[in-house]
Protein backbone atom coordinates (compact mmCIF):
# COMPACT_ATOMS: atom_id res chain seq x y z
CA UNK A 1 0.00 0.00 0.00
CA UNK A 2 0.84 3.48 -0.66
CA UNK A 3 -0.56 6.24 0.66
CA UNK A 4 -0.73 10.35 0.13
CA UNK A 5 -2.28 13.07 2.40
CA UNK A 6 -4.77 15.64 1.00
CA UNK A 7 -5.80 19.06 2.37
CA UNK A 8 -9.10 20.60 1.32
CA UNK A 9 -9.30 24.12 2.23
CA UNK A 10 -13.30 24.74 2.00
CA UNK A 11 -15.56 27.81 2.18
CA UNK A 12 -16.56 25.98 5.20
CA UNK A 13 -14.34 23.38 6.37
CA UNK A 14 -11.36 22.18 5.74
CA UNK A 15 -10.73 18.22 5.23
CA UNK A 16 -7.52 16.36 5.14
CA UNK A 17 -7.73 12.85 4.39
CA UNK A 18 -5.19 10.09 4.41
CA UNK A 19 -5.71 7.99 1.19
CA UNK A 20 -4.71 4.45 -0.31
CA UNK A 21 -3.78 5.67 -3.38
CA UNK A 22 -3.42 2.15 -4.98
CA UNK A 23 -6.74 0.87 -4.22
CA UNK A 24 -8.05 4.18 -4.28
CA UNK A 25 -9.71 3.94 -1.03
CA UNK A 26 -10.38 6.72 1.98
CA UNK A 27 -8.20 5.49 5.29
CA UNK A 28 -9.25 8.44 7.65
CA UNK A 29 -10.10 11.92 7.39
CA UNK A 30 -11.01 14.36 9.24
CA UNK A 31 -12.41 17.85 9.37
CA UNK A 32 -12.67 21.41 11.35
CA UNK A 33 -14.14 25.04 10.47
CA UNK A 34 -11.95 26.67 8.07
CA UNK A 35 -9.97 29.36 10.76
CA UNK A 36 -8.49 32.50 10.23
CA UNK A 37 -5.29 32.20 8.17
CA UNK A 38 -3.41 32.97 11.21
CA UNK A 39 -4.51 29.58 12.64
CA UNK A 40 -4.51 27.42 9.09
CA UNK A 41 -1.14 25.91 9.28
CA UNK A 42 -1.91 24.89 12.76
CA UNK A 43 -5.23 23.51 12.20
CA UNK A 44 -4.30 21.71 9.20
CA UNK A 45 -1.36 19.78 11.30
CA UNK A 46 -3.98 18.80 14.06
CA UNK A 47 -6.10 17.03 11.21
CA UNK A 48 -3.21 15.30 9.80
CA UNK A 49 -2.48 13.86 13.26
CA UNK A 50 -5.68 12.49 13.69
CA UNK A 51 -6.34 10.96 10.57
CA UNK A 52 -2.75 9.40 10.97
CA UNK A 53 -4.21 8.13 14.40
CA UNK A 54 -6.84 6.65 12.67
CA UNK A 55 -5.30 4.39 10.43
CA UNK A 56 -1.77 3.19 12.64
CA UNK A 57 -0.86 0.69 10.73
CA UNK A 58 -0.89 2.48 7.06
CA UNK A 59 2.37 3.66 5.42
CA UNK A 60 3.70 7.04 6.04
CA UNK A 61 1.99 9.41 3.52
CA UNK A 62 4.54 9.70 0.93
CA UNK A 63 2.93 12.80 -0.90
CA UNK A 64 1.08 15.68 0.34
CA UNK A 65 -1.71 17.41 -2.18
CA UNK A 66 -3.09 20.83 -1.23
CA UNK A 67 -6.99 21.88 -2.84
CA UNK A 68 -8.89 24.75 -1.56
CA UNK A 69 -11.74 27.53 -2.96
CA UNK A 70 -10.29 29.70 -5.31
CA UNK A 71 -10.81 33.85 -5.37
CA UNK A 72 -9.92 33.59 -1.69
CA UNK A 73 -6.36 34.76 0.17
CA UNK A 74 -4.51 37.06 2.30
CA UNK A 75 -1.38 39.08 1.98
CA UNK A 76 1.59 38.10 4.11
CA UNK A 77 4.37 39.83 5.31
CA UNK A 78 8.14 39.31 4.80
CA UNK A 79 8.30 36.59 7.45
CA UNK A 80 5.18 35.04 5.48
CA UNK A 81 2.84 35.85 8.07
CA UNK A 82 -0.53 36.47 7.18
CA UNK A 83 -1.98 40.09 7.88
CA UNK A 84 -5.12 40.05 8.10
CA UNK A 85 -8.53 38.13 7.65
CA UNK A 86 -9.24 36.14 4.76
CA UNK A 87 -10.43 37.95 1.77
CA UNK A 88 -13.21 35.63 0.12
CA UNK A 89 -14.52 35.04 -3.00
CA UNK A 90 -17.93 36.04 -1.47
CA UNK A 91 -17.02 39.36 0.15
CA UNK A 92 -17.95 41.32 -2.48
CA UNK A 93 -16.09 44.34 -2.20
CA UNK A 94 -14.33 44.91 -5.04
CA UNK A 95 -17.15 45.62 -7.76
CA UNK A 96 -16.54 49.22 -8.37
CA UNK A 97 -12.47 48.55 -9.23
CA UNK A 98 -13.48 45.22 -11.41
CA UNK A 99 -15.73 47.68 -13.33
CA UNK A 100 -13.11 50.53 -13.68
CA UNK A 101 -10.49 47.46 -14.51
CA UNK A 102 -13.61 46.28 -17.28
CA UNK A 103 -13.67 49.98 -18.58
CA UNK A 104 -10.04 50.26 -18.73
CA UNK A 105 -8.68 47.29 -20.20
CA UNK A 106 -11.66 46.02 -21.91
CA UNK A 107 -14.11 43.17 -20.27
CA UNK A 108 -14.46 41.20 -23.45
CA UNK A 109 -10.54 41.54 -24.13
CA UNK A 110 -9.95 40.32 -20.36
CA UNK A 111 -12.25 37.25 -20.93
CA UNK A 112 -10.33 36.40 -24.36
CA UNK A 113 -7.06 36.67 -22.39
CA UNK A 114 -7.98 35.00 -18.89
CA UNK A 115 -11.10 33.36 -19.35
CA UNK A 116 -12.21 35.35 -16.08
CA UNK A 117 -14.84 37.52 -16.00
CA UNK A 118 -14.65 41.09 -14.73
CA UNK A 119 -16.61 40.66 -11.02
CA UNK A 120 -16.32 41.73 -7.77
CA UNK A 121 -14.80 38.10 -6.43
CA UNK A 122 -11.98 38.05 -8.63
CA UNK A 123 -8.23 38.92 -7.06
CA UNK A 124 -7.00 41.24 -9.53
CA UNK A 125 -10.24 43.65 -8.50
CA UNK A 126 -9.22 42.94 -4.81
CA UNK A 127 -5.74 43.88 -4.99
CA UNK A 128 -7.17 47.21 -6.82
CA UNK A 129 -9.64 47.37 -3.64
CA UNK A 130 -6.27 47.35 -1.42
CA UNK A 131 -4.55 49.72 -2.88
CA UNK A 132 -7.43 51.97 -3.18
CA UNK A 133 -8.52 51.48 0.51
CA UNK A 134 -4.72 52.11 1.95
CA UNK A 135 -4.61 55.64 -0.10
CA UNK A 136 -8.23 56.52 1.03
CA UNK A 137 -6.77 55.61 4.82
CA UNK A 138 -3.58 57.69 4.46
CA UNK A 139 -6.30 60.64 4.10
CA UNK A 140 -8.11 59.58 7.23
CA UNK A 141 -10.91 57.84 5.54
CA UNK A 142 -12.51 55.18 7.83
CA UNK A 143 -11.73 51.76 6.28
CA UNK A 144 -13.60 49.62 8.60
CA UNK A 145 -14.82 46.61 6.35
CA UNK A 146 -14.95 43.90 9.17
CA UNK A 147 -12.53 41.16 9.13
CA UNK A 148 -10.75 42.06 5.98
CA UNK A 149 -9.83 45.81 7.46
CA UNK A 150 -6.50 44.41 9.01
CA UNK A 151 -5.23 43.57 5.33
CA UNK A 152 -5.67 47.22 4.11
CA UNK A 153 -2.31 48.25 3.11
CA UNK A 154 -1.14 44.79 3.48
CA UNK A 155 0.18 43.97 0.25
CA UNK A 156 1.63 46.79 -1.48
CA UNK A 157 4.92 47.33 -0.44
CA UNK A 158 6.73 44.64 1.22
CA UNK A 159 3.60 41.99 1.26
CA UNK A 160 3.03 38.86 -0.90
CA UNK A 161 0.00 37.36 -2.01
CA UNK A 162 -1.10 33.94 -0.54
CA UNK A 163 -3.90 31.83 -1.83
CA UNK A 164 -5.66 29.39 0.55
CA UNK A 165 -3.92 26.38 -0.81
CA UNK A 166 -0.97 28.32 -1.53
CA UNK A 167 -0.83 29.74 2.42
CA UNK A 168 -0.60 25.61 3.61
CA UNK A 169 2.19 25.47 0.96
CA UNK A 170 4.09 28.31 1.90
CA UNK A 171 3.77 27.15 5.91
CA UNK A 172 4.76 23.58 4.89
CA UNK A 173 7.62 24.08 2.53
CA UNK A 174 8.32 27.77 2.81
CA UNK A 175 7.59 28.13 -0.69
CA UNK A 176 5.35 30.68 -1.86
CA UNK A 177 3.90 28.56 -4.92
CA UNK A 178 0.37 28.08 -6.64
CA UNK A 179 -0.92 25.96 -9.35
CA UNK A 180 -2.62 27.29 -13.48
CA UNK A 181 -5.70 26.50 -11.67
CA UNK A 182 -5.92 28.73 -9.10
CA UNK A 183 -3.78 31.40 -10.62
CA UNK A 184 -6.08 30.89 -13.56
CA UNK A 185 -8.96 32.10 -10.77
CA UNK A 186 -7.12 35.58 -10.12
CA UNK A 187 -7.61 37.43 -13.53
CA UNK A 188 -3.89 38.24 -13.46
CA UNK A 189 -2.89 35.02 -15.37
CA UNK A 190 -3.07 34.06 -19.08
CA UNK A 191 -5.18 31.24 -20.08
CA UNK A 192 -2.44 30.30 -22.70
CA UNK A 193 -2.95 26.90 -24.86
CA UNK A 194 -2.91 23.39 -24.12
CA UNK A 195 -0.98 22.21 -27.22
CA UNK A 196 1.76 24.59 -26.93
CA UNK A 197 1.93 24.98 -23.05
CA UNK A 198 0.45 26.93 -20.26
CA UNK A 199 2.57 29.77 -18.74
CA UNK A 200 5.01 29.82 -16.59
CA UNK A 201 4.09 33.08 -14.22
CA UNK A 202 1.64 35.72 -13.86
CA UNK A 203 0.81 37.99 -16.61
CA UNK A 204 3.50 40.92 -15.85
CA UNK A 205 1.36 43.83 -17.05
CA UNK A 206 -1.74 42.72 -15.49
CA UNK A 207 -0.21 42.86 -12.26
CA UNK A 208 1.11 46.53 -13.46
CA UNK A 209 -2.14 47.64 -13.94
CA UNK A 210 -2.79 47.05 -9.89
CA UNK A 211 0.13 48.12 -8.72
CA UNK A 212 2.14 44.98 -7.96
CA UNK A 213 5.60 43.32 -9.30
CA UNK A 214 5.91 39.51 -10.43
CA UNK A 215 7.43 38.72 -6.91
CA UNK A 216 4.53 39.58 -4.76
CA UNK A 217 2.14 36.77 -6.13
CA UNK A 218 3.02 33.33 -5.82
CA UNK A 219 5.44 31.22 -8.78
CA UNK A 220 3.00 29.03 -10.66
CA UNK A 221 4.27 25.26 -10.38
CA UNK A 222 4.34 23.47 -13.79
CA UNK A 223 1.69 20.50 -13.94
CA UNK A 224 3.13 17.98 -12.60
CA UNK A 225 5.86 20.26 -10.55
CA UNK A 226 6.63 19.38 -6.45
CA UNK A 227 8.13 21.37 -3.36
CA UNK A 228 9.72 19.49 -0.87
CA UNK A 229 8.10 19.05 2.78
CA UNK A 230 10.28 21.15 5.55
CA UNK A 231 10.76 20.30 9.03
CA UNK A 232 7.59 21.92 11.05
CA UNK A 233 4.47 20.79 11.67
CA UNK A 234 3.87 17.81 9.58
CA UNK A 235 6.83 16.21 10.50
CA UNK A 236 6.27 16.63 13.41
CA UNK A 237 3.24 14.92 13.09
CA UNK A 238 5.45 11.83 11.20
CA UNK A 239 5.83 12.78 7.54
CA UNK A 240 9.66 12.94 6.38
CA UNK A 241 11.45 15.84 5.54
CA UNK A 242 11.62 15.83 1.57
CA UNK A 243 8.41 14.71 0.97
CA UNK A 244 6.74 16.04 -2.21
CA UNK A 245 4.24 18.71 -2.01
CA UNK A 246 2.20 19.81 -4.54
CA UNK A 247 -0.70 22.48 -5.17
CA UNK A 248 -3.46 20.51 -6.12
CA UNK A 249 -5.31 23.30 -7.36
CA UNK A 250 -9.07 24.80 -7.77
CA UNK A 251 -11.21 22.73 -5.40
CA UNK A 252 -13.92 21.83 -7.90
CA UNK A 253 -11.67 20.88 -10.45
CA UNK A 254 -9.16 18.70 -8.44
CA UNK A 255 -12.60 16.86 -7.22
CA UNK A 256 -13.30 16.80 -10.74
CA UNK A 257 -10.40 14.71 -11.67
CA UNK A 258 -10.81 12.57 -8.70
CA UNK A 259 -13.77 11.60 -10.01
CA UNK A 260 -12.71 10.32 -13.73
CA UNK A 261 -13.88 13.94 -15.14
CA UNK A 262 -10.97 13.60 -17.40
CA UNK A 263 -10.97 13.88 -21.37
CA UNK A 264 -13.69 15.64 -23.60
CA UNK A 265 -17.50 14.70 -23.06
CA UNK A 266 -16.86 14.57 -19.24
CA UNK A 267 -19.35 16.23 -17.15
CA UNK A 268 -18.45 16.78 -13.20
CA UNK A 269 -21.20 18.49 -10.99
CA UNK A 270 -19.34 19.31 -7.63
CA UNK A 271 -22.09 20.31 -4.86
CA UNK A 272 -20.80 22.11 -1.58
CA UNK A 273 -21.64 25.48 -0.18
CA UNK A 274 -21.81 26.56 -3.78
CA UNK A 275 -22.07 23.82 -6.91
CA UNK A 276 -20.00 23.27 -9.70
CA UNK A 277 -21.10 21.72 -13.11
CA UNK A 278 -17.69 21.67 -15.06
CA UNK A 279 -17.43 19.78 -18.97
CA UNK A 280 -14.23 19.30 -20.17
CA UNK A 281 -13.58 20.48 -23.99
CA UNK A 282 -11.60 19.21 -27.30
CA UNK A 283 -10.94 22.73 -28.05
CA UNK A 284 -11.74 26.03 -26.92
CA UNK A 285 -14.81 27.91 -27.84
CA UNK A 286 -15.70 31.46 -28.73
CA UNK A 287 -15.09 33.54 -25.98
CA UNK A 288 -17.78 35.73 -26.45
CA UNK A 289 -20.78 33.50 -26.12
CA UNK A 290 -19.12 31.42 -22.84
CA UNK A 291 -18.42 35.25 -21.18
CA UNK A 292 -22.26 35.78 -21.97
CA UNK A 293 -23.44 32.73 -20.41
CA UNK A 294 -21.54 33.81 -17.14
CA UNK A 295 -19.20 30.66 -17.08
CA UNK A 296 -15.19 30.78 -17.40
CA UNK A 297 -13.07 28.88 -19.78
CA UNK A 298 -10.30 27.51 -18.14
CA UNK A 299 -7.93 24.07 -17.80
CA UNK A 300 -7.99 20.92 -16.30
CA UNK A 301 -5.20 20.31 -13.65
CA UNK A 302 -3.52 18.33 -15.62
CA UNK A 303 -3.27 21.57 -17.96
CA UNK A 304 -3.38 19.47 -21.34
CA UNK A 305 -7.48 20.32 -21.70
CA UNK A 306 -9.52 23.27 -21.86
CA UNK A 307 -12.90 23.07 -19.61
CA UNK A 308 -16.05 25.31 -19.16
CA UNK A 309 -17.14 26.02 -15.71
CA UNK A 310 -20.58 27.14 -14.08
CA UNK A 311 -20.88 27.99 -10.70
CA UNK A 312 -24.01 28.66 -8.69
CA UNK A 313 -22.82 30.34 -5.05
CA UNK A 314 -25.36 29.16 -3.25
CA UNK A 315 -26.45 25.18 -3.25
CA UNK A 316 -25.77 24.53 0.15
CA UNK A 317 -25.62 27.57 0.89
CA UNK A 318 -29.30 27.97 0.10
CA UNK A 319 -30.42 24.79 1.80
CA UNK A 320 -29.01 26.66 4.76
CA UNK A 321 -30.79 29.97 4.18
CA UNK A 322 -34.05 28.40 3.19
CA UNK A 323 -33.59 26.18 6.28
CA UNK A 324 -33.83 29.19 8.52
CA UNK A 325 -36.60 30.58 7.07
CA UNK A 326 -38.69 27.38 7.85
CA UNK A 327 -37.80 25.88 11.16
CA UNK A 328 -35.85 26.99 14.62
CA UNK A 329 -32.41 25.81 14.46
CA UNK A 330 -33.10 23.14 17.39
CA UNK A 331 -35.18 21.53 14.82
CA UNK A 332 -33.08 21.67 11.60
CA UNK A 333 -30.93 18.72 11.73
CA UNK A 334 -34.22 16.33 12.55
CA UNK A 335 -35.87 18.30 9.36
CA UNK A 336 -32.99 18.06 7.04
CA UNK A 337 -33.20 13.98 8.01
CA UNK A 338 -36.43 13.81 7.28
CA UNK A 339 -36.49 15.88 3.77
CA UNK A 340 -33.72 13.63 2.70
CA UNK A 341 -35.75 10.33 2.55
CA UNK A 342 -36.97 9.45 -0.84
CA UNK A 343 -40.43 8.67 -0.75
CA UNK A 344 -43.83 9.08 -2.27
CA UNK A 345 -44.31 12.87 -0.98
CA UNK A 346 -40.98 13.85 -2.95
CA UNK A 347 -42.58 11.91 -6.19
CA UNK A 348 -45.69 14.21 -5.53
CA UNK A 349 -43.64 17.50 -5.22
CA UNK A 350 -42.25 16.72 -8.79
CA UNK A 351 -45.15 14.96 -10.96
CA UNK A 352 -48.62 14.60 -8.58
CA UNK A 353 -49.45 18.41 -8.30
CA UNK A 354 -51.95 19.01 -10.97
CA UNK A 355 -50.69 22.75 -11.57
CA UNK A 356 -47.39 21.25 -13.04
CA UNK A 357 -49.53 19.52 -15.83
CA UNK A 358 -51.04 22.92 -16.80
CA UNK A 359 -48.09 24.75 -17.31
CA UNK A 360 -47.84 26.56 -14.01
CA UNK A 361 -44.21 25.97 -12.32
CA UNK A 362 -45.48 24.67 -9.13
CA UNK A 363 -43.80 25.14 -5.83
CA UNK A 364 -40.15 26.03 -5.62
CA UNK A 365 -37.67 27.56 -4.14
CA UNK A 366 -35.42 30.13 -6.30
CA UNK A 367 -31.95 29.03 -4.89
CA UNK A 368 -30.07 32.33 -5.67
CA UNK A 369 -28.21 33.95 -2.05
CA UNK A 370 -26.00 35.71 -3.28
CA UNK A 371 -27.71 36.81 -7.00
CA UNK A 372 -27.10 34.41 -9.95
CA UNK A 373 -23.79 34.05 -12.07
CA UNK A 374 -24.77 31.70 -14.71
CA UNK A 375 -26.89 31.20 -17.07
CA UNK A 376 -28.55 34.64 -17.88
CA UNK A 377 -26.34 36.58 -14.93
CA UNK A 378 -28.47 38.59 -12.50
CA UNK A 379 -26.86 39.98 -9.55
CA UNK A 380 -30.16 41.00 -8.08
CA UNK A 381 -31.08 37.49 -8.50
CA UNK A 382 -32.94 36.65 -5.05
CA UNK A 383 -33.49 33.22 -2.88
CA UNK A 384 -37.47 33.47 -3.04
CA UNK A 385 -40.09 30.87 -3.32
CA UNK A 386 -42.32 30.13 -6.37
CA UNK A 387 -46.23 29.28 -5.56
CA UNK A 388 -47.60 28.81 -2.29
CA UNK A 389 -45.06 27.56 0.43
CA UNK A 390 -46.30 24.56 1.33
CA UNK A 391 -47.35 24.90 5.69
CA UNK A 392 -45.66 20.88 6.09
CA UNK A 393 -41.87 22.48 6.55
CA UNK A 394 -40.22 18.66 5.26
CA UNK A 395 -42.32 19.96 1.61
CA UNK A 396 -40.90 23.74 2.09
CA UNK A 397 -37.37 21.97 2.61
CA UNK A 398 -38.09 19.86 -0.59
CA UNK A 399 -38.75 23.03 -2.50
CA UNK A 400 -34.77 24.66 -2.27
CA UNK A 401 -33.82 20.78 -2.98
CA UNK A 402 -35.58 20.89 -6.25
CA UNK A 403 -34.46 24.87 -7.30
CA UNK A 404 -31.06 23.81 -6.62
CA UNK A 405 -31.60 20.36 -8.53
CA UNK A 406 -33.16 22.55 -11.29
CA UNK A 407 -30.09 25.24 -11.65
CA UNK A 408 -28.11 22.83 -12.01
CA UNK A 409 -29.80 20.88 -14.91
CA UNK A 410 -29.94 24.63 -16.73
CA UNK A 411 -26.29 25.44 -16.45
CA UNK A 412 -25.60 21.92 -17.60
CA UNK A 413 -27.91 22.40 -21.11
CA UNK A 414 -26.06 26.04 -21.57
CA UNK A 415 -22.51 23.98 -21.02
CA UNK A 416 -23.74 21.45 -23.53
CA UNK A 417 -25.53 23.98 -26.02
CA UNK A 418 -21.33 26.38 -25.91
CA UNK A 419 -19.54 22.25 -26.31
CA UNK A 420 -21.35 22.04 -29.44
CA UNK A 421 -22.67 18.69 -28.20
CA UNK A 422 -24.40 17.05 -24.91
CA UNK A 423 -22.58 15.16 -21.77
CA UNK A 424 -23.07 11.14 -22.27
CA UNK A 425 -22.88 11.17 -18.27
CA UNK A 426 -22.52 12.94 -15.68
CA UNK A 427 -20.44 12.45 -12.44
CA UNK A 428 -21.69 14.19 -9.14
CA UNK A 429 -19.70 14.46 -5.86
CA UNK A 430 -19.60 16.24 -2.79
CA UNK A 431 -20.86 14.97 0.83
CA UNK A 432 -24.49 16.58 0.17
CA UNK A 433 -25.19 14.28 -2.59
CA UNK A 434 -24.15 11.43 -0.15
CA UNK A 435 -26.08 12.94 3.31
CA UNK A 436 -29.19 13.50 1.41
CA UNK A 437 -30.36 10.92 -1.28
CA UNK A 438 -33.51 12.70 -1.73
CA UNK A 439 -31.46 15.75 -3.49
CA UNK A 440 -29.22 13.01 -5.53
CA UNK A 441 -32.47 11.47 -6.73
CA UNK A 442 -33.63 14.77 -7.52
CA UNK A 443 -30.28 15.70 -9.46
CA UNK A 444 -31.16 11.72 -11.58
CA UNK A 445 -34.59 12.99 -11.94
CA UNK A 446 -33.66 16.59 -13.50
CA UNK A 447 -30.45 14.75 -15.43
CA UNK A 448 -31.13 14.15 -19.13
CA UNK A 449 -28.18 11.25 -19.09
CA UNK A 450 -26.99 9.11 -16.56
CA UNK A 451 -25.92 10.50 -13.11
CA UNK A 452 -23.59 8.54 -10.92
CA UNK A 453 -22.45 9.60 -7.33
CA UNK A 454 -18.64 9.22 -6.31
CA UNK A 455 -19.05 7.48 -3.13
CA UNK A 456 -15.99 9.11 -1.60
CA UNK A 457 -17.94 11.93 1.07
CA UNK A 458 -14.43 14.01 0.56
CA UNK A 459 -13.88 13.90 -2.59
CA UNK A 460 -11.84 17.00 -3.62
CA UNK A 461 -9.54 15.90 -0.28
CA UNK A 462 -8.82 12.66 -1.75
CA UNK A 463 -8.52 13.97 -5.19
CA UNK A 464 -6.06 15.86 -3.77
CA UNK A 465 -4.01 12.84 -2.41
CA UNK A 466 -4.40 10.90 -5.75
CA UNK A 467 -3.21 13.74 -7.70
CA UNK A 468 0.22 14.32 -5.30
CA UNK A 469 0.51 10.37 -5.74
CA UNK A 470 0.32 10.33 -9.48
CA UNK A 471 2.97 13.81 -9.29
CA UNK A 472 5.25 11.83 -6.61
CA UNK A 473 5.16 8.77 -9.38
CA UNK A 474 3.63 7.06 -6.64
CA UNK A 475 1.08 5.26 -9.34
CA UNK A 476 0.95 6.01 -12.73
CA UNK A 477 -2.10 7.60 -14.03
CA UNK A 478 -4.14 8.21 -10.62
CA UNK A 479 -7.14 5.58 -10.34
CA UNK A 480 -10.31 7.15 -10.11
CA UNK A 481 -12.98 7.13 -7.22
CA UNK A 482 -15.78 5.15 -7.17
CA UNK A 483 -19.04 5.54 -7.60
CA UNK A 484 -21.93 4.53 -5.35
CA UNK A 485 -24.12 1.42 -6.19
CA UNK A 486 -27.61 2.40 -7.77
CA UNK A 487 -30.01 3.40 -5.28
CA UNK A 488 -32.36 1.11 -3.46
CA UNK A 489 -35.48 4.25 -4.32
CA UNK A 490 -35.29 6.55 -6.96
CA UNK A 491 -37.60 8.79 -8.89
CA UNK A 492 -38.85 7.51 -11.87
CA UNK A 493 -37.85 9.49 -15.37
CA UNK A 494 -40.36 11.48 -17.13
CA UNK A 495 -38.43 14.04 -19.18
CA UNK A 496 -41.82 15.66 -20.26
CA UNK A 497 -42.28 16.38 -16.32
CA UNK A 498 -38.80 17.83 -16.58
CA UNK A 499 -39.25 20.04 -19.10
CA UNK A 500 -41.90 21.24 -17.84
CA UNK A 501 -40.60 21.99 -14.40
CA UNK A 502 -37.61 23.52 -15.73
CA UNK A 503 -39.42 25.64 -18.25
CA UNK A 504 -41.14 26.86 -15.38
CA UNK A 505 -38.48 27.46 -13.04
CA UNK A 506 -36.34 29.00 -16.14
CA UNK A 507 -38.87 31.48 -16.88
CA UNK A 508 -39.07 32.65 -13.05
CA UNK A 509 -35.79 32.95 -13.02
CA UNK A 510 -35.39 35.39 -15.75
CA UNK A 511 -38.97 37.07 -14.98
CA UNK A 512 -38.21 41.21 -14.51
CA UNK A 513 -39.34 41.60 -10.85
Amino acid sequence: MSTALGVDVGTTHTKVALVDVDAPRTLAVASAPTPAPADLLRVVADLTRRVLAAAPDAPVPAAVGVASMAETGVPVGPEDEPRGDWLRWDGHRAGAQADALAARLGRAELFAATGVRASAKVPLATWVWLRDERADSVVGRRTDTGGERGTVGALHGDGRWAGAADLVVLGLTGRLVTDHTLAGRTMAYRLGDVQTGLPAAFDVDLLAEVGLAPHQVPRVLRPGETVPLRAGALTDAGLLVGTPVTVAGHDHAVGAFAAGVRAAGDVADSVGTSEVVCTVLAADPEPGPVAAAGMSLVRTVRGDAPALVAGSSSAGGAVAAWLAHVAPADEHAGLLARASVVDDALVALLVGDAAHASGAPGFVVLPYGHGRQTPAPDAAATLRAVGPVPTDPVAALRGVLLGAALQARWMLDAQAALAGTPPARVRALGRPMIANPAWAALKRWCTPVPLDVVADEEAVAAGAALLAAERAALVGPAPVLSALAGPAQDVAPDPAAVERRLAGFVAEARAPR
